[in-house]
């Protein structure tokens, strides 16, 4: 063979090495910056999370200690019948309660992208429980149309809660922007809600059932000083641990309960917490 068609053969064969190597070492480095683009949006969703951590904890507790004293300690029947004198706050500050909570997960939602948020280990449980109790809110299986929140109503009615003016010492009304505003700006929002919250059976709810398990499993995750105890939270235990009712179960109980099963190897100290009852901020 001629010389130089050799040496042309092997430069060529060279080139084309040369070129395979260096496109594999391409391949190679943009896997290396896309995954650690995925590592600093990952981190930063534990960031935003340990930041917002104390007031997304507060409001879940807060609501979840509501719902368990409509569904479980008679506080419709204690405050609501006609000459109470405590009608409108019984009403008011329960709206409120729903409100605030959906003021501080919306804001949450919005801080990270949602699927970054669930792709991350030490925040997918958080994630799984937020999505729980807005499929409670939102579903028809539960109770019908009794009391539901559809989605959109509850972003709605979330940024609504963050849209401050400039200079606001929150980001998200407290309760007397809530009560000040609310004819104004909520009424639309919330009243057929209302509607259905405010009955006499919703004690019986498996809306509000939903919605109290859901946050509790929320508050057990977010609550890693074990400070957050209290009636509704053993009385949650309780409920949990109880054989399921005869019959199928929704896929959303289904699901929720998965997520429940999951706390007991990821929060060892589980038990401890419900045993003792801990500090619980004020409630009623």
């Amino acid at each position: 063979m001629d010389t130089a068609l050799v040496v042309a053969c092997i430069s060529g064969l060279v080139a084309l090495a040369s070129a395979a190597f260096s496109g594999w070492t391409q391949i190679q480095v943009s896997k290396r910056e896309r995954a650690n683009r995925e590592e600093e949006r990952r981190s930063e969703a534990k960031v935003v999370l340990d930041r917002y951590r104390g007031p997304l904890l507060d409001a879940a507790w807060q609501l979840g200690d509501r719902v368990n004293n409509i569904r479980n300690r008679g506080f419709f029947a204690t405050y609501m019948y006609e000459g109470s004198g405590r009608e409108r706050d019984a009403q008011r500050t329960t709206l409120f309660r729903f409100a605030y909570y959906l003021g501080w997960r919306e804001y949450v939602r919005t801080q990270v992208q949602l699927l970054r948020f669930e792709n991350e280990q030490d925040t997918r449980q958080v994630a799984a429980f937020l999505n729980d109790v807005t499929r409670a809110l939102a579903s028809d299986k539960p109770d019908g149309q009794q009391a539901m929140l559809w989605t959109d109503e509850q972003r709605g009615i979330g940024e609504l809660m963050t849209g401050q003016p400039p200079g606001a010492s929150s980001i998200v009304r407290g309760h007397a922007a809530f009560h000040r505003d609310y004819d104004k700006i909520f009424a639309e929002w919330l009243e057929r809600f209302a509607d259905g919250l405010f009955s006499l059976d919703v004690k019986t709810s498996n809306r509000l059932r939903l919605v109290q398990w859901a946050l509790y499993g929320l508050v057990q995750l977010l609550d890693e000083e074990g400070a957050y105890g209290g009636r509704w939270i053993e009385k949650s235990a309780q409920e949990i641990s109880e054989t399921p009712p005869p019959g199928d179960l929704t896929s959303h109980e289904q699901e929720l309960r998965k997520h429940l099963d999951a706390l007991r190897p990821s929060t060892p100290s589980l038990s401890a917490k419900l045993t003792p009852p801990g500090h619980a901020p004020g409630g009623d």
